[in-house]
Formats: structure tokens, C-alpha cells, sequence
């Protein structure tokens, strides 16, 4: 099997080339690292990336890799969110210089790296993009796509004549979750904003669900057909629950946070049966 990260008329895209039914891609999509604050759950993290490199997954970061809330005049900064690493006065180059450095074991097996509202904060008030100098400082950074805020993306799978598409829709996301609604509504607005995705997947709320969201369409050709819509959001890695602890997640009402993405795995048919299937399981770090 074969797999060249592209860009289709502006769109992301895996060209994936296999040749036999056995052959499965797997992509595995996370979100809300947080990943240099002192609360953010690296060992999950790492489990959870080095069996990505076991199954040579291909990784999605759907925006919130950094906290980055300590730059100067950041109301929401403390310094008890600071790791040692990057108390230094160049706050801004420590992370990304950091960061690098953690990633880079696993550089070779991204495809997306999106921005959230966390780095779209520092980049608006001090003009410093991280995810774009996070990116070139990893290796084979020129392969991956940083499409911004939410993209459009194509998973194109080849064999012999054979050619089938799945559009998907990645985002950070956006509104406030809810620890009754967990931002379920969100799922509703975006099927009709994004009606040609089969699956869309954003972060943004500190939950995770899965939902489905059925469609009655119509082809060019006049036959219609049912389709289900798939709705998935990833969890965070940062959790500021706790006994005895304060600060704004828990004084708003906010619960534990358990690490988590998506696993997803994507198989071509054969072409008596054209067509892509695909799983999705939660992505959860290995038991100790």
C-alpha cells in the first residue's frame, strides 16, 4: 500500500493506493492537547502516539496543540500553568522549540495540524503563528497540510481502475459544549453547512460523542438514496478537575476530563462492491 499526502484543488487530501481488499489505512484524529500546560496528560498522550506509530496511523491535530495562555497581557495567564521548561523570557519561542522536539518521533505520520482558538489568539494579539513554526520545525514538514481553522479534507483510495472518495470536514470547533448538551447542536448545525461530508470531526468542548445524522439525497441522475452523516468529536488531554481545585473550568461546573480521540480504520472494496467502509473506536491510552 502506498500513501502520498496531496492537495487537491486546494483541498488536503491521503491518495491511498492499495492493492488488495486486506489492505486498511488508518487515520487517528485527536484535538486539545494543551500540550505545555503542566495539566495536560502527556503519558495518555504518548501512549496513544506511539500506537499510532505501531499501526502506522496517519495523525490529525484538530487544533488546541498549545495552551500558550502565559504570553504577557494574557488575561487567563497564572504561573502556576507554566512548566519549568518554558519559564523563560522567549515564552513564545520555548514552546514551539519544545514542541518540536516532542513531536518529532511522530512527524513522519502526520497529515493535518489545525489551528484552535488557542493559537489563533496569540497569532491576533502577538502576530506569532505556532502552529505554522511548529510545523516547519518538524521534519518532512513540507508533507503536512496546516489547512487553518476547519478544511474540508479527501481521503482518495486507488487499486488498479478503481477509484473511490470520502469527503470529510475537520474543525476545532466552536460554542461551549455543555455538561448536559455536550454540544450536540453543533453536530445538527453542521450537517446542513457541510452536506457533501460523510464524517466530520472537530474538538473544541472537552467531550467526546459520536452522532448520526441521516440524510434522504438526491444524485445527478435522479436516484435517491439514504445516507448517514457522522458526527465525531474528540476529547481533551488538559484536565483541571480535581479535589480541592480551583479556577475557571471547575467554578463554571465542569467535570473530569478523560483523554481520548478517534481511531479510524478504512477499507476499499472491491469493485463488484464499490464503495469505502470504516470504523470508528475511541482512541484511549493502554492500560498500565
Amino acid at each position: 500500500m502506498d500513501v502520498k499526502r496531496e492537495v487537491m484543488s486546494g483541498t488536503p487530501a491521503l491518495t491511498i493506493s492499495v492493492h488488495s481488499r486486506k489492505e486498511a489505512t488508518q487515520v487517528l484524529f485527536l484535538g486539545d492537547l494543551h500540550w505545555d500546560h503542566p495539566k495536560c496528560d502527556r503519558a495518555a498522550l504518548k501512549s496513544i502516539l506511539a500506537e499510532a506509530l505501531e499501526r502506522e496511523a496517519w495523525i490529525v491535530l484538530l487544533g488546541d496543540t498549545f495552551c500558550a495562555m502565559q504570553v504577557t497581557g494574557d488575561r487567563r495567564g497564572h504561573k502556576s500553568a507554566v512548566r519549568p521548561e518554558h519559564q523563560r523570557d522567549d515564552y513564545l519561542t520555548a514552546l514551539i522549540e519544545t514542541a518540536v522536539e516532542w513531536f518529532q518521533p511522530y512527524a513522519e505520520r502526520m497529515w493535518l495540524v489545525l489551528h484552535g482558538n488557542h493559537e489563533t489568539a496569540v497569532l491576533k494579539h502577538h502576530e506569532v503563528d505556532l502552529v505554522h513554526h511548529f510545523v516547519r520545525g518538524l521534519q518532512a514538514s513540507e508533507e503536512i497540510a496546516t489547512p487553518g481553522y476547519s478544511s474540508y479534507a479527501m481521503l482518495r483510495f486507488k487499486r488498479n481502475q478503481q477509484q473511490e472518495r470520502v469527503p470529510l470536514w475537520l474543525a476545532h470547533g466552536h460554542g461551549g459544549g455543555g455538561p448536559v448538551t455536550k454540544g450536540v447542536i453543533q453536530a445538527q448545525r453542521r450537517a446542513v453547512t457541510f452536506p457533501d461530508a460523510r464524517v466530520l470531526v472537530s474538538g473544541h468542548i472537552h467531550n467526546s460523542y459520536f452522532v448520526a445524522h441521516e440524510q434522504f439525497r438526491i444524485r445527478a441522475n435522479g436516484r435517491v438514496y439514504s445516507v448517514e452523516q457522522e458526527h465525531y468529536v474528540v476529547s481533551s488531554f488538559k484536565d483541571e478537575f480535581g479535589t480541592g481545585s480551583g479556577g475557571w473550568h471547575v467554578e463554571r461546573g465542569g467535570g473530569p476530563v478523560l483523554p481520548s480521540g478517534w481511531w479510524s480504520t478504512w477499507t476499499l472494496q472491491s469493485s463488484h462492491h464499490a464503495g469505502v467502509e470504516w470504523t470508528f473506536e475511541r482512541a484511549k491510552p493502554r492500560s498500565k
